[in-house]
């Protein structure tokens, strides 16, 4: 196999495949490359249980940008009550993912990147069944799995499981106690899963601080609010953070409108902001800033708040410390933040629900371009350097979340989308000089 696109795109998730739509629509020959067999879905919309469900309604999920209207359109088209304010299972979105690659002139391989390198005027792939040649490659690689944390890094399936997909709950004793690690949005998903399975043991869920996401509103209404004087805004941590408290206080709205109508300016917010103050920001407020900003679908946080009523599902503010396994069960040690106990649980497995990892070095590829110098680590850990058009290096570019150094906001769909259609306006404008 050897053929030549204009562009390359490695990772056929949200971003990869959107991007290939806005190419491919602009007249651009492109190769998507995945070492899937599904294009679209990705990992956050494939492996999805049928009962997991978007936590943004379906109004704000529109795969372009300039068309807000279209996911709501496309499901109603399925489901006549569908509203902008329905909250739809992540698995349909995945298929309506997939369907806007229908009839268009992509090239889609199911194969793997080893390595890439610069090559004449673009770039040289290696696959594992072959190569490629293109003139400009993007990297749309998605979420790094999350790393493991010290005390289970000896553990493997079905005790631990690093990525908490894989797990099947059928697998697991249902009188067995189970500890999930993170306490976020994936972690809320995984305790209904076992909750659906049958699952009659406790279920722990540990986290440096605790919290768990906030609840969405049940609305169709599109948020009214539009924030005041945000150029004013002294540009540090703590001058947003009192500045956000005040909107709030000022306003009539409801504080979720607040949130929710700072997202298109999130991005230049974030940039206004020194090196130190990031950082500050990500030390001191970036936890309480997550559990407001990524809500929960109303019908999760009510069988969430379920789970807690009847004592199944317990949420700790602790970190694990210690892990020791015999036979038949593991033995863990939770340490708490503040002064108090710790807390030991003898459970029968872990699922790692700690979050994305940040550190290129495990994953082979960006371990291999950045030993290469084609990629470098942003000053803040959170991902990679880019351009404001999102370069690495020239003719390399990257999209998704590992540009969060640059848009901080750069997990949902609506940014994302927003994101997606600006690269592709570049890369078809350069590739037509």
């Amino acid at each position: 196999m050897s053929t030549h696109p204009d562009v390359a795109i490695v990772g056929a998730g949200f971003c990869g495949t959107l991007l290939a739509v806005h190419l491919a629509r602009a007249g651009r020959a492109v190769t998507l490359i995945d070492r899937g067999d599904r294009f679209g879905p990705g990992l956050a919309y494939g492996a999805a249980h049928p009962k997991h469900l978007l936590n943004t309604p379906a109004g704000r999920m529109s795969a372009f940008a300039d068309d807000p209207d279209h996911f709501t359109r496309w499901a109603r088209a399925r489901d006549p009550g569908v509203t902008g304010g329905s909250f739809l299972p992540r698995r349909l979105y995945g298929t309506y993912l997939e369907t806007q690659l229908e009839g268009l002139p992509i090239t889609c391989l199911s194969d793997q990147v080893s390595d890439l390198a610069p090559h004449d005027a673009g770039f040289h792939l290696t696959l594992t069944r072959g190569t490629l040649q293109a003139t400009r490659v993007v990297l749309a690689v998605g979420n790094l799995p999350p790393a493991d944390p010290p005390a289970a890094a000896h553990l493997h399936p079905p005790r631990y499981h690093r990525d908490p997909w894989t797990f099947d709950p059928a697998a697991i004793d249902p009188a067995a106690a189970v500890l999930i690690l993170g306490s976020g949005l994936t972690a809320l998903d995984l305790a209904l899963t076992l909750a659906d399975a049958g699952h009659r043991g406790d279920i722990h869920l540990a986290s440096r601080h605790g919290l768990l996401p906030q609840a969405h509103r049940v609305t169709t209404a599109a948020p009214q609010h539009v924030p005041r004087d945000l150029s004013e805004w002294p540009a540090t941590a703590r001058g947003y953070l009192h500045a956000l408290r005040r909107e709030i206080r000022g306003s009539h709205a409801d504080w979720r409108d607040t949130i929710a109508a700072l997202r298109p300016h999130t991005a230049g917010l974030w940039r206004r902001l020194p090196l130190a103050e990031q950082d500050r920001f990500l030390r001191h407020l970036r936890v309480h800033w997550d559990t407001h900003r990524h809500r929960a679908a109303p019908e999760t946080h009510r069988a969430i708040t379920e789970l807690r009523a009847r004592d199944q599902l317990h949420v700790h503010a602790a970190s694990l410390t210690s892990v020791t396994a015999d036979p038949s069960a593991l033995d863990v040690t939770l340490t708490p933040r503040r002064a108090s106990p710790q807390r030991r649980l003898r459970v029968a497995t872990i699922l790692n629900c700690t979050g994305p990892a940040t550190d290129i070095s495990g994953d082979p590829l960006l371990a291999r371009l950045h030993a290469r110098g084609l990629v470098q680590r942003d000053a803040l850990g959170l991902g990679l350097a880019t351009d404001p058009n999102g370069a690495v290096s020239p003719n390399l570019y990257l999209t998704g979340p590992l540009r969060r150094a640059d848009d901080w906001e750069s997990t949902a769909v609506l940014e994302l989308a927003a994101q997606v259609a600006t690269l592709a306006g570049h890369l078809a404008a350069h590739l037509a000089d």
